[in-house]
C-alpha cells in the first residue's frame, strides 16, 4: 500500500538518510521519538547519474514548530542567507562584528530552544565561521571550544568543526612533532607512546580522552598520506584499540581497521551482480581462475573508445590469462552493448542501476580502471589507465 516502518533503537540524538536509488533525505532522530512522514518519491528520478544525486521530497505529518528537525532547518535557512550576503566582509574584512550580530539574531529567534543537541549544533556551526575567516586563532578557539567542554561524538557540527581544526595536525605541527620524528615514530618504531607524548605537551589536549581522539583522527590522516606504511598505521590503530579504556574509541578503531584497508591490495574484490547483453545477470565472483580487469565508464565520455583501442592492443597478447570486463555506467545498457560490445573482444556488461556498485568500488570519477588477481583479491584500486604501467601491473597478476 506504498506505507513502510523502520525501527531503531537510539540513546542519543542521531543523524540518519532515507536513501531510495539515487534519491535521498536527511534528518535527525531523537530517542523516543515517532516520526510519520509522507515521502513522495518520483520514479522518473531513480535513473538519475550518482553524481547529480537527487534530493527526496518528504514532509512531516506530526512535526511540532519546536521540534529538532524543524528548528534545525529553520537555523540553517538564517545561516545560508547570513553567509550569501556577508561572505565576503567576514573573509576578507574579518569583521568580527558580523558574526555577533547574527549571534544575537539567532538568540532572539529561538530563545530558550538553543540547549541541548540544537544549541549545540548552532554553537559549533558558528565557531567554524570564526575558523575558516580566521577570526580567532587556534588557541583561541581550542580554548573556547574544547577545553573542559564534553566531546560530542554524535553532533554533526562538532565533529565537522573538530575534522576541519585538527586536518593535517600530525604533518603540520612541527612544534608539537617534527615530520622527520614521525615518519621514525609510524615506519621504524611503530611507537604509540611517542605520539601520544609529542600530543600531551600541547596545552589544549590536556585531557586524555580527547587527546585520544586526536591521535585516532591523525592516524586516519596518515592511512591515506603516501609517506606513512599503510601495515604500521594500521598496527598503530590496532593497539591503540586494543589499550583505550573508551569504548566509543573503540568502535572508531575498529570501524577504521574495516573500512581504511577497503579496496587497498590484498583486500578482496567487493561482489557485484552485472546484466549481460542477453539480459542475464552474473555475479562477480563466478568468474575464477584469471585476473580480471574492470573497467567503469560512460559511453559518451571524450577519449573512451581510445582507450579501448590501446586496451585491446594489450589484451591482444594476455588474453589467454586475463579477463576484462567493461561495465557501462550508463542509464541504459543496450547503448553499451551497440556501441562497443561488437567491435571489442572481451566482455560488456551493464551495472543494472544498482547504486551500491558506485559504494563498493568507491567509483567518484569514470573511467576506472580495478584489476583483481586470480584470488579474488585487489591488486591495483584505482588501476593505471590502458598504457605501459597498466601493462605492468597486469603482468605481476599473471601467473
Amino acid at each position: 500500500e506504498g506505507r513502510f516502518m523502520l525501527e531503531a533503537s537510539i540513546s542519543e540524538v542521531t543523524h540518519v538518510y532515507l536513501d531510495i536509488n539515487y534519491q535521498r533525505a536527511e534528518f535527525f532522530l531523537e530517542p523516543g521519538v515517532n516520526y510519520e512522514l509522507n515521502v513522495r518519491y518520483h520514479a522518473g528520478s531513480q535513473l538519475a547519474s550518482y553524481f547529480d544525486r537527487q534530493g527526496l521530497e518528504y514532509d512531516y505529518l506530526n512535526q511540532q514548530p519546536g521540534d529538532l528537525n524543524n528548528n534545525i532547518w529553520k537555523f540553517n535557512s538564517m545561516y545560508n542567507r547570513f553567509i550569501m550576503e556577508d561572505f565576503e566582509r567576514i573573509v576578507t574584512l574579518h569583521d568580527k562584528s558580523l558574526v555577533s550580530k547574527f549571534r544575537e539574531a539567532v538568540r532572539d529567534t529561538f530563545g530558550a530552544q538553543l540547549q541541548g543537541y540544537f544549541g549545540n549544533y548552532v554553537t559549533y556551526k558558528l565557531a567554524d565561521v570564526e575558523q575558516f575567516a580566521r577570526l580567532k586563532g587556534k588557541n583561541l578557539l581550542a580554548e573556547e571550544y574544547f577545553t573542559g567542554k564534553p566531546i560530542l561524538y554524535g553532533n554533526v557540527e562538532y565533529t565537522y568543526f573538530f575534522s576541519q581544526f585538527f586536518e593535517k595536525f600530525l604533518i603540520t605541527s612541527p612544534d608539537v612533532i617534527t615530520i622527520s620524528d614521525l615518519i621514525i615514530a609510524v615506519n621504524e618504531k611503530t611507537d604509540l607512546d611517542l605520539l601520544r607524548d609529542a600530543l600531551e605537551a600541547v596545552p589544549y589536549l590536556s585531557d586524555p580522552v580527547f587527546r585520544e581522539l586526536v591521535l585516532l583522527h591523525g592516524l586516519k590522516e596518515l592511512y591515506h598520506n603516501g609517506t606513512f606504511k599503510k601495515d604500521r598505521v594500521l598496527e598503530l590503530i590496532r593497539r591503540l584499540k586494543a589499550e583505550t579504556a573508551s569504548p566509543r574509541h573503540r568502535n572508531i578503531a575498529a570501524n577504521l581497521l574495516t573500512t581504511l584497508p577497503r579496496l587497498s591490495p590484498g583486500s578482496a574484490a567487493p561482489d557485484i551482480r552485472l546484466t549481460l547483453a542477453d539480459g542475464s545477470g552474473k555475479q562477480l565472483h563466478e568468474i575464477k581462475g584469471k585476473p580480471i580487469l574492470l573497467v567503469f565508464y560512460r559511453i559518451g565520455q571524450k577519449g573512451m573508445e581510445r582507450e579501448f583501442d590501446i586496451l585491446s592492443e594489450m589484451f591482444s597478447s594476455y588474453k589467454a590469462g586475463l579477463e576484462i570486463i567493461s561495465i557501462s555506467m550508463d542509464d541504459e545498457g543496450g547503448p553499451a552493448f551497440s556501441v562497443f560490445g561488437a567491435k571489442y573482444p572481451w566482455t560488456f556488461a551493464h551495472y543494472g542501476n544498482r547504486p551500491e556498485v558506485y559504494d563498493r568500488y568507491n567509483i567518484r570519477n569514470l573511467p576506472l580502471y580495478v584489476l583483481i588477481n586470480a584470488e579474488g583479491n585487489i591488486a591495483a584500486c584505482p588501476a593505471p589507465g590502458p598504457g605501459d604501467e597498466l601493462e605492468r601491473e597486469v603482468m605481476k597478476v599473471m601467473h
